[in-house]
């Protein structure tokens, strides 16, 4: 994007340019400020910052802005990013209104960018896989838990592979054309999940992605990617749309053999009936949503 905006350099005015030279400049604080508060740090008009981002080829001055917090998003601290988001952000209401519809924006544009082919090639990947090494670190680990867990109880044989009592490249040794290495990460990434989707695409293993764009450095190793928008104005990642995804695989994985799926969590909700896991309510209601679910598979 940094790119294209240079490239058209010569097509703007004096005053664009200088708002231009004040975003590359200061882009830490800018990619938070409203057309307003821009135009004020840059001493122009806020007419000239809607101009500038018209020129440059967005519908307004939010599409720009959106954009340039897309570019700069690795280059933020979660210092900086806290400190901006405290300055800019009135009271705790406006944090949960915001936070919210973030989310929501998240949700919405990874729904219209998710192509429905990559995702069904992923859910026959999962299906079909000997094994399944799931990588997520950080901030990424909580969709790569649920990720992993969840496949488990679909007698999947799926691992997490986390830093801990023993070394990663121990747990994920072995890994083969049969198997399947599913990496999580987003800005900033972690070199480690990079590090290991290259490991098994060199042993030959079938390669996943989840991550932000098909852009992002765990892309240049997989056999699919599943983009998903997590950004949030605040010092953390949104996992909501992460969280969603990982969901819609787990169940498209449930439903490519039902019958096997079924027997499988009735096993387990016999153990877990045995060993008093859950509150006794809990087990009537877990084969209620499994009846809704096969009823809804036949219509």
């Amino acid at each position: 994007m940094l790119a294209d905006i240079l490239e058209k350099q010569n097509r703007l005015t004096k005053s664009q340019k200088q708002v231009l030279k004040y975003i590359l400049e200061h882009h830490q604080e800018a990619v938070f400020l409203t057309a307003a508060g821009l135009s004020q740090k840059a001493g122009v008009s806020e007419a000239t910052v809607v101009r500038l981002a018209q020129v440059l080829g967005f519908g307004g001055y939010p599409d720009l802005q959106r954009r340039l917090r897309e570019e700069f998003q690795d280059r933020l601290s979660t210092v900086s990013r806290l400190q901006e988001t405290v300055r800019l952000v009135g009271t705790e209401g406006d944090i949960l209104s915001s936070i919210m519809q973030e989310d929501m924006r998240n949700l919405t544009q990874t729904l219209r960018d998710l192509s429905a082919d990559t995702f069904l090639q992923a859910v026959r990947d999962l299906d079909g896989a000997a094994r399944i090494f799931v990588a997520g670190l950080r901030g990424a680990h909580a969709p790569a838990l649920v990720l992993s867990l969840y496949l488990r109880f679909l007698k999947k044989d799926a691992r997490l592979v986390t830093p801990g009592t023993g070394d990663v490249w121990n747990n994920i040794f072995g890994v083969g054309p049969r198997d399947l290495v599913v990496g999580i990460s987003f800005p900033r990434y972690t070199r480690l999940t990079v590090e290991l989707l290259a490991y098994a695409r060199q042993q030959g293993a079938r390669v996943g992605a989840i991550t932000d764009s098909l852009l992002s450095p765990l892309a240049e190793f997989a056999d699919w990617v599943l983009p998903v928008y997590s950004r949030l104005d605040s010092f953390i990642e949104s996992f909501a749309a992460p969280m969603s995804l990982v969901n819609a695989l787990l169940t498209a994985v449930s439903v490519q053999n039902l019958d096997k799926t079924v027997q499988a969590l009735k096993e387990r909700e016999e153990l877990w009936k045995d060993k008093k896991i859950y509150l006794s309510t809990a087990a009537p209601e877990a084969h209620r949503r499994l009846d809704r679910l096969r009823a809804g598979l036949k219509k």
